[in-house]
């Protein structure tokens, strides 16, 4: 039990299911946080991209604004602008991206990240764009002024692929990692090797029950896992893979008379993501797989995920679970920020 109570400022870029799903964990859970963990949030801004709020509101009548209306607050030209000019403004403690990523660029928030760190403030990342584009010099910012960076949603979620690198594998000499770390993938290919669903109707279910976006494409064609791969590589090396000489498979074309053929052998078909590192520079590659029953990875069903790790000094690991969902998702935030916390008590 905690006797004193931190609290920290916070602004939120994006306010979508993301976000959403985070604050919700965090009011249901506040007084728990605040008595075990010593600390609570106060949220001070926020901008989506058709509005912007600050000052002094109530953060679940927001949640029902967006709900019913789309959008957080006032409609203005330049949302992201808006929120800019706060940071230089007010001392956020903590700013969390919960934007949505882009295909080809860091994104719109990669200015705001780069100025929020130059201020002081600490960053949590449920934006994978800049981190796969620009992470490298954002880690480099962080380094300089002493300031936290959370990755923990970009790298699968539920899924405790960061914290194991950061803490239990620490010192291991971490050399390859391969991962299914794409639960909407893994979803899809399972109802197709086990639920006789063609790949549109599994594609569909994924969607109905929450796991899978309405633009499913991200997922189906290996962008997410490609990035999650890549973002390990930046946590072990520092450095960035290039995306455009990463050789990027999804399972979209994959035939589905092909896959039921597999699954009839005691096999299945996994996306997977492989990362080496090679001279301290992370090799990235991301393609379906079919994996036999020895494999550390052919027990990962449906929105699970799964990750091995091998090291030169403690063996491999194996590690599977952290089910894609928002629930999941906004506690993974929540335990970036409790990390943040302990960070800064020390």
């Amino acid at each position: 039990m905690c006797e004193t109570v931190q609290s920290y400022r916070v602004g939120l870029l994006g306010f979508g299911r993301v976000l959403r799903a985070f604050i919700e964990h965090y009011l249901k859970n506040k007084e728990y946080i605040a008595k075990n963990f010593g600390f609570e949030l106060n949220f001070i801004t926020i901008a989506d991209s058709r509005s912007f709020i600050e000052g002094d509101f109530d953060i679940s009548k927001v949640i029902i604004k967006k709900k019913e209306m789309g959008y957080v607050g006032d409609i203005v030209n330049d949302p992201i602008e808006k929120f800019l000019s706060t940071i230089n403004e007010k001392q956020l403690d903590i700013l969390i991206d919960g934007l949505p990523g882009s295909r080809c660029d860091p994104g719109i928030s990669l200015p705001v990240l780069v100025e929020a760190l130059k201020k002081g403030t600490n960053l949590i990342c449920a934006n994978k764009s800049p981190l796969v584009f620009r992470g490298d010099e954002l880690f480099e910012l962080a380094k300089q002024r002493d300031l936290y960076i959370g990755i923990s949603a970009t790298t699968a979620g539920a899924l405790p692929s960061a914290g194991i690198i950061n803490n239990e594998l620490i010192g291991a000499d971490i050399y390859q990692i391969r991962g299914i770390l794409n639960g909407t993938s893994n979803y899809v290919l399972d109802k197709i090797m086990f639920s006789s669903m063609s790949k549109i109707q599994a594609i569909q279910e994924a969607i109905r029950i929450g796991i899978a976006e309405p633009d499913y494409r991200f997922d189906l064609e290996g962008i997410d896992t490609c990035y999650k791969t890549i973002i390990l590589g930046l946590l072990l090396t520092g450095k960035c893979a290039e995306l455009r000489t990463t050789y990027c498979r999804g399972i979209m074309d994959l035939d589905e008379e092909e896959i039921i053929r597999i699954a009839k052998e005691h096999k299945v078909v996994r996306l997977i993501g492989f990362l080496s590192i090679n001279n301290g520079n992370p090799i990235v590659s991301v393609q379906p797989e079919v994996l036999e029953k020895d494999d550390p990875l052919y027990g990962v069903y449906g929105a699970n995920k799964g990750i091995t790790f091998r090291t030169r000094y403690m063996g491999d690991l194996t590690v599977i679970g952290g089910a894609s969902g928002l629930v999941a998702i906004g506690a993974t935030i929540m335990k970036d920020i409790i990390n943040f916390h302990r960070t800064r008590k020390k």
